[in-house]
């Protein structure tokens, strides 16, 4: 139990910090460092507990209460994710750009604070959105916003062959296999935290 309570202190300061963004970023956040040295989840529901003290989490249903196995395989990939060869600081970009594709409040607002304590500038946040046309974003970078756009948007791009031959200048094999993980995780999470009506708070 040292690594609940260990976690028990993080939820704490996550809340203190930022009372709004409470049991999610937690869970989907600091617990995937959990997931990853202890590969058992059985402990999860605790940390949920701790982490939505006084705040429902969601206006519909409770999804981690409603179905423990499934989000334990979601806990589990998004800690997968985070140990890829994908850096944290373009992590949060494409999960962010995938969340305002998907319209996911909650997932946009919380990988931006994310983002903004990684050292990423308002202005490149701000940006996001408008990644064609800034001057911000480097080619790397830029690959990868295209990419997560034509995954995220699948039904209308088709993922087009000079978005692939842009993204494979920037990425290796085993990379753009890595990003394109990480665009799939993130668009679950936004399919989740919209249709169950979970926004952020103040």
């Amino acid at each position: 139990m040292r690594q609940i309570t260990r976690m028990r202190g993080r939820a704490e300061v996550a809340q203190a910090k930022t009372p709004g963004l409470v049991w999610h970023r937690v869970v989907h956040g600091y617990f995937a460092e959990l997931a990853l040295s202890r590969r058992d989840l059985d402990d999860y529901r605790e940390i949920h507990i701790i982490a939505s003290r006084g705040r429902p989490m969601s206006s519909r249903l409770d999804y981690y209460s409603a179905s423990p196995k499934a989000m334990k395989a979601m806990i589990a990939m998004e800690a997968l994710t985070s140990n890829l060869s994908i850096e944290p600081a373009l992590l949060h970009l494409i999960k962010i750009r995938a969340s305002q594709l998907n319209g996911c409040a909650f997932c946009t607002d919380m990988h931006s604070v994310d983002a903004r304590r990684l050292g990423e500038t308002d202005r490149r946040l701000y940006s996001i959105v408008v990644w064609r046309d800034s001057g911000f974003f480097n080619p790397r970078e830029r690959a990868a916003l295209a990419w997560t756009e034509a995954v995220t948007l699948l039904s209308e791009s088709h993922v087009p062959d000079d978005v692939f031959v842009l993204a494979r200048e920037q990425f290796s094999e085993a990379e753009l296999v890595d990003l394109t993980i990480a665009v799939t995780t993130i668009n679950s999470w936004n399919r989740l935290a919209v249709s169950f009506r979970q926004t952020p708070g103040g």
